[in-house]
């Protein structure tokens, strides 16, 4: 897969695409993205998938940062990822002159949308203006129905809710893939060795979404291996902790991890965050959880 931080470098022939945020590349996404997958497949072109990054420009924050949407991009197999800025410049762009580079620096020949899409200068552009434009810079288009789960529309939005508030079945099952942090490990107070439960800390990016303060059932995987684990994601209240943090006890793990970059993936929620009277009852506690959890 080739990746461009910049469409004007793009160098692509021929190609089927898709336009959108793709901030979580949920099911919703992943309808597009299969779409263009079989017609580059039936047709012998490249599949290209272009996605805007709004966070910098509107402040958002994202589900997925640009090496999560990477590495989620690569495993459904398409092509060509264009990550395309969202600044004054783009904002500003006119939808004709929008469709024109994107025709140009992707060699589209078929562009494939969702039919709630909209852009260009004050979202002027919609689904009718890259039908209307079709034969004048060569392609076709085609409209994807919205996806539901139980009834309710998939959206980044629907998601990131259910996210903060700790629903992560409900998350996942709109995502069609565990919700996942990619972050640092860093060196906290090392309470959990004296407890004999020793635990990684994580700081998460401000500029992300972080699940709602509670444990967690979850997986972390460290190089390439999966290994059960138990979060909590909150400010620790037991010992007086005041900042965010995420925190995972790893099963049938020992080893130092002090500055590796970890995944690890949310599975369930399992109770909220509380105070306790002594470390004992945390530990208690903590056992409980692994318990409860099926860990």
């Amino acid at each position: 897969m080739k990746v461009y931080t910049d469409i004007t470098k793009a160098e692509i022939k021929r190609s089927a695409v898709t336009v959108g945020k793709f901030d979580a590349i949920h099911l919703g996404h992943r309808s597009l993205i299969n779409r263009i997958k079989d017609y580059a497949k039936d047709n012998g072109v490249e599949s290209t998938v272009i996605s805007f990054d709004v966070s910098k420009f509107f402040g958002n924050k994202v589900l997925n940062h640009m090496e999560e949407r990477i590495e989620i991009f690569k495993e459904t197999g398409i092509d060509n990822v264009i990550f395309m800025p969202v600044n004054k410049e783009t904002m500003s762009m006119e939808p004709v002159d929008f469709v024109r580079l994107i025709s140009e620096k992707t060699g589209a020949c078929h562009i494939v949308t969702g039919k709630d899409f909209r852009f260009g200068k004050n979202r002027g552009g919609d689904i009718k203006t890259i039908e209307n434009l079709g034969k004048e810079y060569g392609y076709t288009g085609e409209v994807v129905e919205n996806v539901y789960v139980d009834g309710e529309k998939v959206s980044t939005s629907v998601i990131k809710n259910y996210i903060e508030d700790g629903k992560i079945k409900e998350a996942n099952a709109m995502l069609g893939y565990e919700y996942f942090i990619t972050e640092d490990v860093v060196k906290g107070k090392q309470i959990g060795r004296t407890m004999n439960i020793r635990t990684i800390n994580m700081i998460p990016d401000e500029t992300g979404i972080v699940p709602g303060i509670g444990v967690y059932k979850t997986t972390t995987i460290i190089e390439g291996k999966e290994y059960k684990s138990l979060t909590n994601v909150g400010t620790n209240p037991t010992f007086g902790e005041n900042r965010l943090t995420v925190e995972t006890h790893i099963l049938d793990f020992s080893g130092n991890l002090y500055n590796s970059r970890l995944k690890v993936k949310f599975l369930d929620f399992i109770r909220e965050e509380k105070k306790f009277n002594d470390k004992e009852a945390l530990k208690r506690q903590i056992l409980l959880d692994i318990s409860c959890a099926n860990l």
